[in-house]
């Protein structure tokens, strides 16, 4: 393989910081998405219960999102980015040192508090490379991501190993998972904070005057994104759930799940700008929508595990393919020194879309069946593709003097 056509030309000291700090994270987060659903059920949660639980982090999320995008653009990424990990580290704490329902809601605001500074790490990391390099870019922090989350996921084997072999009870034993998940979480954040010193901030304005020149093309996006994360959200945020309740698997089967399907999504990030090249970075998202789509519904169908995990990384393999394109034509469309203010808005659409997704899942999937959200998700997969198209085929990027280009540390 040409690496060219896939990574950028150059790679500057702060985005490796980045990068690093974003593995790191990467295995924190394959361990959470296998085991933290998995702990929550053996602590006696149910899916509606679960879904209220995860809803609570979108809803501080959505409430946060834009002013930190606001105060980013105005007064530097550092402090934002700051005030986001400590919430953040204060929410691992408290899921390590409670299990009650109220404490895990509580921790999930935390963690919504903290995602919300996440709207500043997509222009943070734009910053460091040239308009023409955005697919590569996104392309590769995807791809690094992916396969750090995989590894992670395949830490699912060490529950049910040690109660084989030590007699531990299997909810101590992710409970052990979940604290090694943290020491990674929290390891990254100090290689984040060091990339910000690589970007020059803007100088301090005094008042909170909004600067949002790209309005259309942030309301097309908005519409677009809540589409998709009701779609996904409904199903797939209770997936540990599903696959547990109806065919009884625990974490070091899913957790095989997770690291064959992220190695399959790493390379349909990676493989994505070359994809946009030939066919168009907004033909390739809308087409990786609707051909996943049939595969997301089939999903119920699956008369087995084995069946389902084969419909599973299809579908995510299809669909992320549209992963890194999505960004960088959201970076392309807006102006410099709008980017954070406008990835606020849109990351507070996709929380939102994130808060009713997990919500209204649990409770069709207590008061419909255990396969209905996938059905309603499937269609908004497919209405997300549509809407990608026909809202913004028309949409023509900032000319380049409009722009004030970020100068790049090496």
């Amino acid at each position: 393989m040409d690496l060219t056509s896939v990574v950028p030309d150059r790679v500057s000291t702060p985005a490796k910081l980045f990068l690093f700090g974003m593995v790191l994270n990467g295995l924190g987060n394959g361990v959470f998405n296998v085991v933290l659903q998995l702990y929550l059920t053996s602590l006696g949660f149910e899916s509606a219960t679960l879904g209220t639980i995860s809803m609570m982090s979108a809803v501080s999320a959505t409430l946060l999102t834009i002013p930190a995008g606001v105060l980013a653009d105005r007064y530097g990424k550092g402090k934002v980015v700051l005030s986001g990990f400590a919430f953040g580290a204060l929410a691992c704490v408290l899921m390590l040192t409670e299990s009650s329902v109220e404490a895990f809601m509580i921790g999930f605001l935390l963690i919504g508090m903290t995602n919300a500074v996440t709207v500043v790490m997509v222009p943070l990391y734009s910053s460091f490379f040239d308009r023409d390099e955005m697919d590569r870019a996104f392309g590769l922090m995807g791809f690094l991501s992916i396969i750090a989350s995989s590894v992670g996921s395949l830490l699912g084997f060490i529950p049910p190993m040690l109660v084989a072999r030590y007699g531990l009870s299997i909810q101590f034993s992710y409970y052990i998972v979940l604290a090694v998940a943290v020491v990674f979480l929290l390891g990254g954040m100090p290689f984040v904070l060091l990339s910000i010193r690589g970007v020059v901030e803007p100088e301090r304005r005094e008042g909170f005057s909004f600067n949002l020149r790209s309005r259309d093309v942030v309301v097309r996006f908005c519409l677009i994104k809540v589409i998709n994360r009701i779609g996904y959200g409904v199903f797939f945020s209770l997936f540990p759930y599903y696959v547990n309740t109806k065919f009884g698997i625990q974490s070091d089967a899913l957790g095989t799940l997770y690291f064959a399907s992220n190695f399959v999504t790493a390379g349909a990030n990676i493989m994505a700008p070359r994809i946009s090249k030939r066919v168009g970075t907004l033909k390739t998202i809308a087409l990786a929508f609707a051909v996943c789509a049939p595969f997301y519904m089939m999903i119920p169908l699956a008369p087995n595990f084995a069946w389902l995990s084969v419909l599973y990384i299809i579908r995510i393999g299809l669909v992320n393919v549209s992963s890194p394109l999505t960004s960088s034509l959201l970076m392309r469309l807006l102006h410099e020194d709008e980017k954070a203010t406008a990835t606020g808005i849109t990351s507070m659409a996709t929380n939102g879309g994130n808060a009713i997704g997990p919500w209204l899942g649990g409770r069709l999937m207590e008061q419909v069946s255990l396969g209905f959200p996938a059905y309603l998700g499937a269609g908004l997969y497919a209405a997300s593709g549509a809407a990608y198209y026909l809202l913004l085929r028309n949409v023509n990027e900032p000319r380049r003097t409009d722009l004030i280009e970020a100068p790049h540390q090496s």
